[in-house]
């Protein structure tokens, strides 16, 4: 009896997941926030990125996220004056970061890093739930959402593309088996004046940056997983409908 519960108390250490660097990060927010499930092709009026963070690893970060991803100022009205900074109401700071994140852009420099499972890694947190705030009708709305921490493991910088955060969805495996990446709006996401070169961004050896990924409408489980180029996250599952499955603008395979 002795031998089979010491047998027992290993599997169950084996199949314990093991601990990764996002174990250590708390993402602090106020616990009473109002969350809802964001509806499927519900924000042609939203405002705001899924990025919450870019950095090196700390105990707490809070959840709040950039507005707008390689930020450029409108053409001013006629007779005003360009606007030469990112103004953003003070009573938006608790969700929204002063600053809105700026890429890099280099007629010079248009080649990113090839990503995969040497240089990146990829934790999907899909069970802890934190809010994902955008700016609607002039007003904060929070979806829920879970987070992903991606994380440079190699020796060297890497220059990654910055239309991964301002595309950054999960694949699905859909019911014919393939893996299919799935987003929760069929609105074409375009800044309405292009940068004029692609812009990338440097993650430094041991930085990280957070992203969030709203939950899906929906009771049906199905596996998930993130992918970057080559690099992909753990397969997990969360839930969504055949509905915006099969209601994508593009349908986008692995």
């Amino acid at each position: 009896m002795k031998q089979f519960l010491l047998i027992l108390i290993v599997l169950q250490i084996g199949c314990k997941d093991e601990k990764s660097f996002a174990d250590d990060i708390v993402l602090s927010f106020p616990k009473d926030e109002k969350m809802s499930i964001e509806e499927f092709n519900s924000d042609s009026l939203d405002f705001g990125s899924n990025l919450i963070y870019k950095g090196f690893s700390k105990d707490t970060i809070q959840v709040k996220y950039y507005q707008d991803i390689n930020w450029i100022p409108a053409p001013p009205a006629v007779g005003e004056k360009e606007q030469s900074s990112f103004i953003l109401d003070q009573s938006l700071l608790p969700y929204f970061h002063r600053q809105p994140f700026q890429g890099i852009s280099s007629e010079n420099v248009k080649i990113t890093d090839d990503l995969n499972s040497e240089n990146i890694e990829i934790i999907v947190k899909e069970k802890d739930t934190i809010p994902l705030s955008k700016l609607r009708n002039d007003k904060v709305v929070s979806f829920k959402s879970y987070p992903v921490f991606i994380k440079n493991i190699s020796a060297k910088p890497l220059k990654i593309n910055t239309d991964y955060l301002a595309y950054f969805s999960p694949f699905v495996k859909n019911k014919n088996d393939k893996w299919q990446k799935a987003l929760n709006t069929r609105y074409v996401v375009n800044e309405c004046i292009p940068p004029a070169y692609p812009t990338f961004f440097i993650l430094e050896p041991k930085e990280l940056f957070i992203m969030a990924i709203p939950y899906f409408a929906g009771k049906e489980k199905k596996e998930f997983k993130i992918k970057i180029d080559s690099a992909t996250s753990k397969i997990y599952k969360s839930s969504i409908t055949e509905y915006i499955i099969n209601t994508q603008r593009r349908e986008i395979f692995e």
